[in-house]
């Protein structure tokens, strides 16, 4: 289908009217935790699609449902003459013509359903990469909170002769490392505000919409279900379903012009200025059942014949993908589960060992750095592996078509 072209005025209104939007009722948004609603408000490209498809539907609905006038006048020698030409409607192919524009204003609407949920994709992995960072942030506020006394301590028995100076010296140097490694973090978090503000305003509540959008995995990883529920739900597949209607409705259209119909009527009346004798004549012409055939119908087949080829490589794409992420899957948490089983132990000696250590000790600084050093990287990958588990899923929820486990 051909895009119409929107006129100036609309086109400069669009904008204004996105943004009115956002500003009156993002708040209201805000209340509801509504994270999808607040995507889809700030998309201008939704109303500009939205409003096109609506015109070229009107437009093919007037071309072929209103009636046609034509004047044909004629001058010759003898006599001049006047003729109003009629065409009718296709009466016999308004049903599958409105069958044909609801379908094709519904593979419009799926194809803008499949662009938002791209986008509300994308914005779930940013919020798993946001809620990483928070995470990360947090860990290093903590070990630098907790090494911060030891500053003052060490400079005090520096001056007594109680500690090295090369031992404070290391001292700093680790918590100078903690400190670049947070503004590190904290500049990436940041980045990671601006990028999800840029989609849902700017007063977006973050820590609200971070809680919101976390995934599920499907409590039943079995193949044939999900798959089955994939093509069910995915927007663009769907779309590929109904263009592929869509072409065997317009090939019935362009079939039935091919059939028996009346195409128009045309009266006249003609002065004879040599004779004198005036005239009324009246013509009709009809479209025959035989003869000519529409070349559009072998246009439609094939284009059918593509859509369907079309349809199977979708479909064989998402079987393969689906395997791939329920493998990775299956294989992510087989790795989390023997790093768990073999991590929590030692973590868990560590600790204690921790607690039994006369930590006010400057002596057992470097033994103390050692420990807390190892179970901060711990912490910091367990952050990556959570972020890990929770793109998994929405990748998994991104094929379904679904947020739904």
């Amino acid at each position: 289908m051909q895009r119409g072209i929107i006129p100036v005025f609309l086109l400069a209104l669009l904008p204004v009217m996105s943004m009115a939007v956002t500003d009156q009722d993002l708040a209201a948004i805000m209340r509801k935790g509504n994270l999808h609603e607040a995507i889809r408000i700030r998309s201008e490209s939704v109303l500009l699609d939205e409003l096109t498809a609506l015109e070229q539907a009107e437009a093919q609905a007037k071309s072929r449902s209103a009636y046609g006038l034509e004047l044909r006048p004629r001058v010759t020698n003898s006599e001049v003459g006047l003729a109003l030409r009629i065409y009718l409607p296709d009466r016999w192919s308004k049903d599958k013509l409105r069958e044909q524009l609801a379908l094709v204003a519904e593979s419009e609407q799926l194809r803008v359903a499949a662009l938002d949920w791209q986008e509300v994709m994308a914005v779930y992995r940013d919020f798993c990469a946001y809620r990483m960072l928070r995470r990360k942030q947090t860990l290093f506020d903590e070990e630098i909170l907790n090494l911060e006394p030891y500053l003052g301590k060490a400079d005090q028995s520096v001056e007594v002769r109680q500690l090295a100076v090369p031992d404070r010296a290391k001292l700093y140097s680790h918590y100078l490392d903690l400190v670049n490694d947070r503004e590190q973090v904290k500049s990436l978090l940041l980045e990671m505000r601006k990028q999800l503000r840029l989609v849902l305003g700017h007063a977006a509540d973050l820590e609200r919409f971070s809680a919101i959008a976390v995934v599920e995995m499907p409590p039943q990883m079995e193949f044939e279900p999900l798959l089955r529920q994939a093509l069910g739900h995915r927007a663009d597949y769907r779309q590929s379903e109904v263009d592929t209607r869509s072409l065997g409705a317009a090939e019935a259209v362009a079939r039935s012009e091919d059939g028996f119909r009346f195409k128009y009527i045309q009266p006249g009346y003609d002065v004879d200025y040599e004779g004198g004798e005036n005239s009324w004549w009246l013509s009709a012409a009809f479209v025959l059942p035989w003869g000519t055939r529409n070349p559009d119908i072998a246009v439609y087949q094939r284009q059918y014949a593509l859509s369907v080829a079309t349809m199977d490589l979708q479909r064989a794409m998402i079987e393969e993908r689906l395997r791939v992420l329920l493998k990775t899957a299956e294989e992510y948490y087989n790795q989390a589960d023997q790093r768990r089983r073999t991590l929590k132990p030692l973590l868990k000696q560590l600790s204690k060992d921790l607690e039994q250590m006369d930590t006010g000790r400057l002596e057992q600084l470097r033994d103390l750095l050692l420990i807390r050093d190892r179970i901060l990287d711990v912490a910091l990958q367990t952050s990556e592996a959570i972020r890990q588990k929770e793109r998994i899923a929405v990748d998994l929820a991104e094929e379904m078509g679904s947020l739904e486990p």
